[in-house]
């Protein structure tokens, strides 16, 4: 009887030390691909303070748990699970549609004082930029949580779209110029055509749609000499590789799609365009393919995800054109919903300056005065309220 009673114990015992030891032999991934994110890595030589304060210790657990073996296999597991027990929003956050679209959680809250701060800040923004002769304008290029809205009918309504319009009414009153892209976007090009179903960012077609808006609207604020290169559907070229979807990643890729990545050139941009990367020690020359498209270059059976198709974020790009259609310098303060078309901006300026404020290395309204641009843009997804102005 007392052997029975031993066994449990002594099992888990053995469960645990099995796992610990699995765990010491295998590598330590880096990343989690799955998750976005970088994984914790053990730190071998804690100090004194970390040990005593009690630091090492939540080192240690976040360690294991994001070292755990076969970890990304639990989290397939952990959705497919939920799936079967009919829970609506996987991870509390996304919905499926038996079609393979994946959309957000709805967002039930305006958060006033979020909106107040961004307002705060772009005004800021503008009032300095004005103050130095250098015009400003804020677009909010239309997100796919706001647009694409499937969710079971019992569930509140997201506000995004009324927090978007309630940002620019602000600005209004505050006197920034402003441009809500959806409004000035082909509106015969349905929100199913615009974005990925498994991924957080638009399609091609969609980041093409806004790229003629964008044209089409700085051409009414800068010299009446813009116009756009108009959509080509014979200029449509599709990879065949598997799409990682930003959303399915996080679902651990338990939704089937047909989501692709798709280029649509009008010109070869490569022939035009002189590029520049700056890093936080030094700037040097690229090529087209070095920054947008790479897998282009990659075999079939590889897999590839929204920055891997298009663009990954850089501090800073300058793009110099030989064949400009006006001689202005144009700044872009961006997200990543501006990476697929930042090429297609660029064929129409004799300078265009690409900046990402999460990575920015300089104050930036004293860099913008700095190289005094002809025109400032803040270029930002309307679920995008920060503008990263940390670095003042």
């Amino acid at each position: 009887m007392k052997k029975l009673e031993l066994l449990l114990p002594i099992s888990f015992f053995i469960v645990i030390f099995g796992v610990f030891v699995w765990h010491a032999f295998i590598p330590d991934q880096k990343v989690s691909e799955m998750e976005n994110r970088n994984l914790t890595v053990l730190n071998k030589q804690p100090t004194m303070e970390q040990i005593f304060s009690g630091e090492y210790s939540k080192h240690l657990e976040e360690y294991f748990t994001d070292q755990f073996p076969k970890r990304d296999e639990w989290l397939k597991n952990y959705i497919l699970l939920q799936k079967f027990t009919g829970k609506v929003y996987f991870n509390d956050k996304y919905y499926v549609e038996e079609d393979g679209w994946i959309a957000a959680k709805p967002v039930v809250e305006m958060e006033d004082e979020s909106i107040r701060n961004f307002v705060n800040e772009l005004t800021d923004i503008s009032n300095e930029l004005t103050a130095a002769g250098i015009p400003f304008t804020y677009y909010s290029f239309p997100a796919k949580a706001t647009y694409i809205l499937k969710a079971p009918d019992y569930m509140p309504e997201d506000v995004g779209q009324a927090r978007n319009q309630r940002v620019h009414e602000l600005l209004k009153e505050q006197n920034v110029d402003e441009v809500r892209l959806i409004d000035y976007i082909d509106n015969t090009i349905s929100f199913e055509e615009m974005y990925f179903k498994t991924d957080h960012h638009w399609t091609m077609r969609g980041a093409y749609a806004a790229y003629e808006a964008l044209i089409r609207t700085l051409n009414e604020r800068i010299d009446g000499s813009l116009s756009p290169m108009p959509y080509d559907e014979n200029n449509n070229v599709c990879l065949k590789n598997e799409f990682l979807g930003s959303w399915n990643k996080i679902l651990a890729m338990t939704v089937e799609h047909d989501d692709q990545i798709c280029y649509n050139e009008p010109i070869d941009f490569s022939e035009i365009l002189t590029i520049y990367e700056r890093t936080t020690t030094r700037e040097f020359q690229v090529d087209v393919e070095q920054i947008y498209g790479v897998a282009k270059g990659f075999d079939e059976s590889r897999p590839v995800n929204y920055s891997e198709g298009y663009s990954r974020d850089f501090l800073e790009l300058n793009i110099f054109n030989e064949k400009s259609q006006v001689d202005k310098h144009l700044v872009v303060i961006k997200d990543s919903y501006f990476n697929p078309i930042q090429f297609h901006v660029a064929s129409h300026f004799r300078q265009l300056t690409v900046i990402d404020l999460r990575y920015f290395d300089k104050p930036l309204i004293e860099y913008l005065l700095e190289i005094q641009p002809d025109y400032v843009v803040l270029a930002y997804n309307d679920r995008n309220m920060n503008v990263y102005l940390k670095n003042e």
